[in-house]
């Protein structure tokens, strides 16, 4: 086998973690060293930087600078992120404003999948671990995007389908999804609002009597769950873990209402940015490009074309749904008073979640979404992690990233 590439990464400046896009990017003195046959003019594609760059990009810090070894030749080159400065130090202020015990923020292009924002926060200690790439987060209600995607592309349901639910939307009893009965305290909602209101119980009857343990399997696998989505950076797999021939773990599945789902920010903004992308789950990428010192191109990012999880039509009737949850469902508060001014035009959809969770101890607090105006989109994911006291909403943090994405003479 011919050697044909080595990259290198190599010390430049003291590391600090995530100040990568003002030019204070940390690093160790040596990542690492890799060699193996490629077919491009350089030997540099996105395996390599994939390969090379992970670990240091797990632990938060950026690398800048490498050594690219070709032919018996060596060429110092500058790596280029796809972070969006602007929006990546918003993010950043407002995390660190208003100080949650965890905080991550993750905005990707929806149409590319290039990573726009990356922040994270903790409370009272240095981040230390890129948080955003934690797969041992409880998805709670962000599932339900999963369930209802399910039951639309199978035409089971659409956002106006009404299914009869018992008892409190955030409660989830065995005789109100296994024995329904209608009764005089029946509700009776329309999909979209029942998703809006995070209604457990209507998700729960949709993934069992219309969708399916199996099937709910394999567009939970469809969706990027318990697979390797990973583009140009190592990302953890997310889990759905249920036996689909066990009535109630398919509910309880379906509705969010466990913790055997499992979900990485960034994986929870390629979720909402598949409802605006025409259905398509998209690996991240973090590096644009690859230049020499005298400005050569050793590497440009290529996006990957991936087959659609769901119809187009689908999705549309998922933009209708999460909407709703803007407009009048749970993150109303949030965005109360937002499309004014410089904003009218905007459209915003997002899905909560909310569950307890042990690593780290606490309330998961998500808001996943995406906002658009012509051709301007954006897809993001939002957790906060509470220990004992609330700090700041998930989808306050959200709403003043969009803000800041669509604010004047960004275009």
């Amino acid at each position: 086998m011919k050697l044909r590439a080595r990259v290198y990464l190599y010390s430049f400046l003291l590391g600090l973690p995530v100040a990568l896009i003002v030019g204070a990017f940390g690093w160790p003195t040596v990542l690492s060293s890799i060699e193996r046959d490629r077919s491009s003019v350089w030997g540099i594609d996105q395996e390599l930087i994939r390969d090379t760059i992970s670990t240091s990009i797990s632990r938060n810090f950026y690398p800048q600078r490498v050594l690219v070894h070709h032919n018996n030749r060596s060429r110092k080159a500058q790596i280029r992120y796809t972070i969006d400065t602007q929006l990546q130090h918003e993010i950043e202020s407002v995390l660190q404003a208003h100080r949650p015990d965890y905080g991550v923020f993750v905005a990707v292009d929806p149409d590319t999948g290039r990573v726009l924002a990356i922040a994270n926060h903790r409370r009272d200690s240095e981040v230390r671990e890129n948080l955003a790439l934690g797969g041992s987060y409880p998805s709670a209600s962000v599932f339900k995007l999963v369930t209802a995607a399910a039951a639309i592309d199978l035409g089971k349901v659409n956002a106006e389908t009404v299914i009869p639910f018992n008892g409190k939307s955030s409660s989830l009893y065995r005789k109100n999804v296994l024995h329904h009965k209608n009764n005089q305290w029946t509700q009776y909602l329309p999909l979209r609002v029942a998703f809006a209101k995070s209604v457990n119980t209507v998700f729960g009857r949709i993934g069992l009597e219309h969708v399916g343990g199996n099937q709910l399997r394999q567009y939970a696998k469809k969706f990027g769950f318990n697979r390797i989505l990973s583009g140009d950076f190592q990302l953890p797999e997310s889990k759905s873990t249920f036996n689909p021939e066990i009535d109630w773990e398919v509910v309880e599945t379906a509705a969010g209402y466990t913790r055997k789902n499992t979900l990485s920010p960034v994986h929870a903004a390629l979720l909402a940015a598949s409802v605006i992308n025409g259905g398509r789950i998209l690996q991240p990428i973090l590096v644009d490009s690859m230049t020499d010192d005298n400005g050569v191109v050793l590497y440009a990012n290529e996006p990957v074309l991936t087959e659609a999880a769901i119809l187009p039509k689908a999705a549309k009737q998922l933009q209708i749904m999460m909407r709703e949850t803007v407009r009048s469902g749970s993150a109303q508060q949030s965005f109360k008073g937002f499309a004014r001014g410089h904003f009218v035009g905007v459209e915003v959809g997002g899905k909560t979640g909310s569950l307890r969770g042990s690593n780290p101890q606490g309330t998961y607090d998500w808001f996943i979404g995406y906002a658009h105006r012509g051709e301007q989109k954006l897809a993001f994911a939002a957790l906060c992690i509470n220990e004992s006291y609330w700090y700041v909403k998930s989808s306050y943090i959200a709403r003043k990233a969009i803000e800041n994405f669509f604010a004047p003479g960004r275009i």
